[in-house]
């Protein structure tokens, strides 16, 4: 039997020299059905979707995967290595650029699709519909769990959020922690993310045995970029512009990202299908195995539908 192949480990230099780690997962053998190119959320590293991975490979998919700037391997953009910053989305998009740049549209297997978590979809969103220049987009189909839409908060908590965040901004607490009590990540008990244990355990485990890998609560300053992002990502024309197929797994218990957010962008897309998980909390990929099944059962049928036969990208 022949050995599964060995994941490639490789580093980015940004454009403003922050360091970007990647990993690569060829096909395992057999295989050879394409590319998934795999994009986490807030607070994330590669490792944690070892799981999904394995998933993946088994379907035939070599794997693209990259640590967000500020997070991971990547390089951290403040001094306290704990603190979830960026400046502007502008960097995550630009990194973005890079990563498929140099790695998967020279190397990767084709065709080639997406797979992004909650911040990981807000930037792919941002990245197609900024690439609507009548060139083919990398990618045949996006698919996207949870995606970050927008940030589940009512309208007065939206409201407090904005003059709060201008507040401070103005007086030079960019760099701070948002005024959330409480660890980061969470304990299980009542956590936001999944109902397995035994997956968030594994999670907390990695963050024990490599404490480097973890970041805390966001700061001011990625809250604002973040609504200023947000505010683009639903402007006037802009997700009209996105004609790839999209797929949007929606949790229905998320109390991390907005679906009613989610549900409005849908209607607006091009090319969209809407699917809302039965139980799931903002994790969908690191649920239960019922949650988890049900998450690849939508992924396998819209590949099946957007690949089809072609081995091209996507107009």
């Amino acid at each position: 039997m022949a050995a599964e192949p060995l994941p490639r480990l490789g580093t980015l230099t940004a454009h403003d020299g922050f360091p970007l780690r990647t990993v690569v997962w060829p096909a395992p053998p057999g295989g050879g059905r394409g590319t998934v190119v795999l994009l986490q959320g807030r607070a994330e590293f590669v490792e944690k979707y070892g799981e999904t991975v394995g998933d993946l490979g088994a379907r035939g998919f070599a794997v693209y995967a990259l640590d967000w700037r500020g997070q991971g391997r990547s390089g951290r953009v403040l001094k306290d290595p704990r603190k979830g910053h960026v400046v502007s989305y502008d960097d995550y998009l630009k990194d973005l650029d890079l990563f498929l740049e140099r790695l998967v549209v020279p190397d990767a297997p084709r065709p080639i699709v997406v797979l992004a978590h909650s911040m990981g979809g807000h930037v792919v969103l941002r990245h197609r519909a900024q690439h609507d220049d009548g060139t083919p987009y990398f990618a045949a189909g996006i698919a996207l769990s949870a995606p970050m839409v927008d940030v589940l908060m009512t309208p007065a908590q939206q409201a407090l959020g904005a003059v709060l965040t201008v507040a401070a901004m103005s007086v030079g607490l960019r760099n701070q922690y948002v005024p959330v009590r409480g660890p980061f990540p969470p304990p299980f008990e009542g956590n936001p993310l999944t109902r397995d244990r035994a997956r968030y355990e594994r999670m907390l485990a990695l963050l024990r045995e490599y404490p480097a890998l973890g970041i805390g609560w966001p700061t001011v300053g990625w809250l604002a970029a973040t609504r200023r992002s947000v505010a683009i990502l639903r402007g006037p024309g802009y997700p009209e512009r996105i004609a790839t197929p999209v797929l949007i797994v929606s949790a229905e218990n998320d109390r991390v990202v907005s679906n009613a957010a989610q549900a409005r962008l849908a209607a607006r897309l091009p090319d969209c299908r809407l699917e809302t998980v039965a139980g799931s909390r903002h994790e969908p990929l690191m649920e239960t195995d019922e949650v988890r099944a049900r998450v690849f059962a939508l992924f396998d049928a819209f590949v099946d539908e957007v690949l089809g036969g072609a081995a091209q990208p996507s107009r």
